[in-house]
């Protein structure tokens, strides 16, 4: 009795964690596949902000105009510096090159500045499944031989 509760405490924390990962790998893949347009963007300004443990942040506030309208949106760079001088220079170098943005034609609020397939995310989903499928042919297994004996 006692092992047929960690099993299902088992199964279910991994289904948990399963659906979790899935959900954000659907939600990206969605995204990825509704930006469908790309235009250049206007960069406003450039901030280094420095986060809690003592590393700097690039963010950048950009806008991009479709028709009469403009449609404002901020990058946060995945990159975090050690000390000022490095973010410095790479707020130069960013300032120095164009700046596009991928968009929704039908709802150009939905940007972003980098279309990539979630594929990192594609892969942490499969193997989730696969080691949820292997608790569960695990625990038939197991207790499979319980009942022979």
């Amino acid at each position: 009795m006692k092992y047929k509760i960690s099993w299902l405490i088992i199964l279910v924390v991994s289904s948990v964690i399963l659906l979790g990962i899935s959900f954000k790998t659907a939600f990206l893949i969605s995204k990825y596949f509704t930006l469908d347009s790309k235009i250049k963007a206007e960069v406003e300004k450039i901030e280094i902000i420095e986060s809690k443990k003592d590393k700097f942040e690039v963010t950048a506030f950009y806008y991009f105009k479709i028709g009469n309208k403009n449609f404002y949106n901020v990058r946060k760079f995945q990159d975090k510096f050690i000390n000022k001088i490095t973010a410095i220079d790479f707020k130069e170098k960013i300032s120095k090159k164009d700046f596009f943005t991928w968009y929704n034609k039908k709802n150009p609020n939905i940007s972003a500045v980098e279309k990539k397939f979630p594929i990192k995310n594609l892969v942490y989903s499969i193997m989730t499944f696969i080691i949820f499928v292997y608790f569960i042919i695990l625990k038939y297994y197991v207790f499979g031989f319980q009942k022979i004996n």
